[in-house]
């Protein structure tokens, strides 16, 4: 397995906070570090934008089952029980929440129930599949698949023509993923138990196409769970660095040549997206970035530079969804072609 010393990312992801930082993160109730980060990536002014728009709720998504029903029929049955949904225009079998009823809750309908449709909460979570999967047909690997959004979407978009392995380490985490996948009837996708580091040895098979959703820290959603606005300390944001690039280099590993991995996190952290990749890049030279085949929306590219480091110019191809300016949750994704 290939790996990097934890004191090495360290010492590159340490932030001393500046004063206009401290100020900011004892107003919005953050870590220093994190608001210094903001202020480096963005200025002082349009961190604290990112800041108010952590703080605003964001509607849940309804993404339509096609495999059992189809989406009109699904929204006109959601709207007599006293839902209003908008279409996202570019999930078109997708809709955001925009009014609830009293009772019941969109977790809670006989149509969910019935397993009709799944309930995300935000659209973000609907990118990697779309762009991963486009007129593909075959096997699928993702790697860190519980509680099983992407892992569903991906099933559904290759109904009839693909299958997906869905792994996880976290056995409660599997059972909610054993549980959406028997309430949304797909029956192609297999379930496996492992930690993806080891999984190139344990299953020694190579794929054309990877779903890597990282594990993170989760900060690009904290208007869901404001807890983590002081949650991950500097040395814990480093061993979860540590993991993602161990990971990366996993899933790089199972890649079959000319086959295609989505790194995807809902975290805004450059440590966990642009160093996370440029540290694997350090280390191996058997795949590039490309483009997303298709633009779904305006999308905002990758840092080119943080701190000290200079990224590729290629990190222009990969994705960063910002709640200030999407108004979804912090988000990024990317896309390696094996060589």
């Amino acid at each position: 397995m290939k790996t990097v010393s934890l004191g090495s990312i360290l010492r590159d992801i340490y932030l001393e906070p500046s004063k206009p930082a401290e100020k900011l993160a004892k107003k919005y109730g953050y870590l220093p570090y994190m608001v210094e980060r903001y202020i480096r990536m963005l200025g002082v002014k349009e961190a604290e934008k990112l800041l108010k728009s952590l703080d605003k709720k964001l509607s849940p998504v309804v993404r339509t089952n096609t495999v059992l029903i189809d989406p009109d029929h699904l929204r006109e049955r959601l709207e007599t029980l006293g839902f209003k949904l908008e279409k996202i225009p570019w999930a078109h079998y997708s809709y955001r929440v925009a009014r609830s009823p009293p009772s019941p809750s969109i977790g809670s309908t006989h149509e969910y129930l019935k397993g009709y449709y799944y309930v995300h909460r935000d659209a973000a979570a609907l990118i990697p599949p779309l762009l991963l999967v486009d007129n593909y047909e075959g096997l699928v690997l993702d790697m860190c698949a519980a509680p099983g959004g992407k892992t569903t979407h991906l099933a559904q978009l290759l109904w009839g023509r693909g299958r997906v392995i869905a792994n996880d380490l976290v056995l409660y985490r599997i059972r909610s993923l054993v549980g959406h996948i028997m309430r949304l009837k797909l029956s192609n996708i297999d379930v496996t138990w492992a930690d993806a580091r080891k999984l190139p040895e344990i299953l020694k098979k190579r794929f054309y196409r990877i779903l890597l959703d990282a594990p993170c820290s989760g900060e690009g959603t904290i208007m869901f769970d404001p807890g983590r606005k002081t949650r991950t300390t500097i040395k814990d944001l480093a061993i979860i660095v540590k993991r993602e690039i161990e990971l990366l280099n996993a899933g790089l590993d199972m890649l079959e040549k000319g086959g295609v991995l989505a790194y995807s996190t809902c975290s805004i952290a450059p440590e966990e997206n642009e160093y996370v990749l440029y540290r694997v890049m350090m280390m191996r030279n058997d795949f590039e970035i490309i483009w997303p085949e298709k633009k779904l929306f305006e999308w905002t590219p990758w840092l080119r530079s943080y701190k000290d480091i200079d990224f590729p110019e290629e990190f222009n191809r990969c994705i960063r969804i910002w709640p200030h300016i999407h108004h979804m949750m912090g988000f990024t994704v990317c896309l390696l072609k094996k060589l």
